[in-house]
């Protein structure tokens, strides 16, 4: 993979982890410990050398060692996401539980909330009040962050045709694991690949915002509801994306 547009660092260490019986904890503890030595070491070398400047007394070795911690922090973040990412991909060429998807197209479902989602960034801007037939009063510029505190995964419809036949799947998406200032707006403008695991099944028009809080069941009342409802074939497949990009 030479372009890395998503990928869900935390749910690819969940994986790595119990793949590897928590081997990937270890290895974070270790490289965590020995950052802090290192910076611990630099920034104490480092104040030794400047101590004799009377105008920075103390605090330069408060200040040292802040921004070497910093830097640790920094440091620890970057090789443990480049870690997971490289073993994520060396696992999952082997595991026939992550599927890997190609020549998909992804696409939001009319009215879900990813299709608002994709735009109501650009509301931040507007400062005018919405008022319901009921009465209740809206701030349109704050429906970003309801969604964003509201909702964690975002499903779009992937769409793939193959010797004339349709194959659609719901992806859902972490919306903070894009990479690279890229957003969920951006995904039906590429090619990518994905890899992805099998969480559950859901119907199409269940991606409607009016339907999303709907958790009544479908009452069964008689042995042909059954058959009806077990012979709907309209029920989608549903896979939560680890990881999203441009292949070699």
């Amino acid at each position: 993979m030479i372009k890395v547009v998503y990928f869900d660092d935390l749910s690819a260490t969940d994986y790595l982890n119990i793949y590897d019986g928590g081997e990937k904890i270890q290895t974070k503890n270790k490289i965590e410990e020995k950052n802090k030595e290192l910076a611990s070491k630099t920034s104490a070398n480092l104040f030794a050398k400047l101590s004799w400047l009377p105008f920075l007394g103390g605090s330069a070795e408060t200040s040292a060692s802040a921004d070497f911690s910093l830097s640790g922090s920094s440091l620890v973040k970057t090789t443990l996401s480049n870690t997971v990412l490289t073993d994520f991909l060396n696992r999952a060429q082997n595991d026939e539980r992550i599927c890997v998807f190609n020549d998909y197209k992804v696409r939001a479902y009319k009215n879900s909330i990813a299709f608002f989602k994709m735009f109501t960034p650009f509301l931040k801007i507007t400062k005018s009040d919405f008022t319901t037939d009921e009465g209740f009063v809206f701030d349109i510029s704050k429906l970003d962050e309801a969604f964003t505190s509201g909702k964690g995964y975002y499903e779009l419809i992937a769409e793939n045709t193959v010797g004339g036949m349709l194959k659609k799947h719901i992806f859902r998406f972490n919306i903070v694991s894009f990479r690279n200032n890229y957003s969920i707006a951006d995904l039906s403008k590429m090619d990518l690949n994905y890899y992805a695991v099998k969480v559950g099944k859901s119907e199409e028009e269940m991606l409607d915002i009016s339907k999303e809080f709907n958790f009544e069941q479908k009452s069964i009342s008689s042995a042909f509801d059954i058959i009806e409802d077990q012979s709907n074939g309209n029920a989608l497949d549903v896979f939560d994306v680890i990881l999203a990009g441009v292949d070699i």
